[in-house]
């Protein structure tokens, strides 16, 4: 028997929902709110979250004529695998729309997606979003900032200008570990975290916000769904648009989300942000950290030797 897709299971799955033992119908209510932990989750973490024995996990894949729970889980993780090949398949669509239009109005058209992305932002839910988490953000105790993979230069653009006039942001940086065990032993309610995730969603991101949200954290959400795994486990999601002509999603709207929610804070801070900035750049400067100083000016204006043409090694009759 051919195995069904996902759509099939789940149709499958409404169908018999109602006539469904109690504790097999949470399962399957499970499945069908949270099919991303499905894929990734092992049987036994998804039948703690879905407050079961293991054992009705296994009499829900019978109850749907499957012979265990790894074939609920397959067909999960092969949806999943699929949505991952996107890029592939949009990346000939690209070449083509090359081909039919040039470069100049593929340049143009992605100009005009990105402003269209943009100007959404200033309308409806994302703004009342935004405003909502920056007040999250400007009483938190501490804020931990987190993206991984592709989304990290949107948290680090965010902790980059934030730490101009704050002094409790922490960038977790999964390339070198920073910040990874203050997290892991230091979070409190009092806390909020900025994460940054889009589609395909990184595993490991995935575990630290839950870690997190488990503790009290509260999450910040910028992300490309309202229905994405971290949408779902989040205080406040910020949806942003990233879908454009090119393969790869644009992280442009993310960014200026970041932005936003850094000048807000900074603009309602109860202390004197005037100076707070001022001391974080004479110290920069105090470091050599930037270029402009004297002896940077001094070593530009510098004339330099030209370097003197080398002698002929010829016999002395030549």
């Amino acid at each position: 028997m051919q195995a069904p897709s996902q759509p099939q299971l789940t149709a499958l799955i409404k169908q018999r929902f109602d006539h469904l033992p109690r504790q097999v119908r949470q399962v399957a209510a499970f499945v069908l709110d949270h099919p991303h932990e499905v894929a990734v989750l092992s049987m036994r973490e998804q039948a703690r979250l879905a407050e079961v024995p293991p054992s009705t996990m296994t009499r829900f894949a019978k109850a749907l004529d499957l012979e265990g729970y790894d074939a609920v889980r397959d067909v999960f993780k092969a949806s999943l695998r699929a949505r991952g090949n996107e890029f592939g398949s949009r990346a000939q669509g690209l070449v083509e729309l090359h081909q039919r239009i040039g470069e100049a109005a593929l340049a143009a058209d992605m100009v005009h997606k990105a402003q269209s992305q943009v100007a959404s932002l200033a309308e409806g839910e994302a703004m009342a979003a935004i405003v909502r988490a920056a007040k999250l953000l400007s009483s938190a105790r501490e804020i931990y900032c987190l993206g991984l993979r592709g989304s990290f230069p949107v948290a680090f653009q965010f902790a980059h200008v934030c730490e101009f006039f704050a002094r409790n942001v922490t960038l977790v940086d999964g390339a070198g570990e920073s910040g990874i065990m203050k997290i892991m032993h230091q979070p409190s309610s009092r806390d909020v975290a900025l994460i940054c995730s889009m589609a395909p969603h990184s595993r490991r991101a995935m575990a630290i916000a839950t870690h997190l949200e488990r503790a009290g954290v509260k999450l910040v959400v910028i992300t490309d769904s309202a229905s994405s795994p971290m949408a779902r486990i989040a205080t406040e999601a910020i949806v942003v648009p990233n879908k454009g002509p090119s393969f790869f999603d644009t992280l442009l709207p993310a960014f200026l989300v970041a932005e936003i929610l850094a000048a807000l804070m900074a603009a309602t801070a109860r202390i004197d942000i005037k100076s707070q900035i001022a001391d974080t750049e004479k110290k920069l400067w105090g470091v050599g950290e930037w270029w402009g100083t004297q002896a940077d000016e001094a070593a530009a204006l510098e004339p330099r030797e030209r370097p003197r043409p080398r002698k002929s090694r010829t016999g002395a009759g030549s």
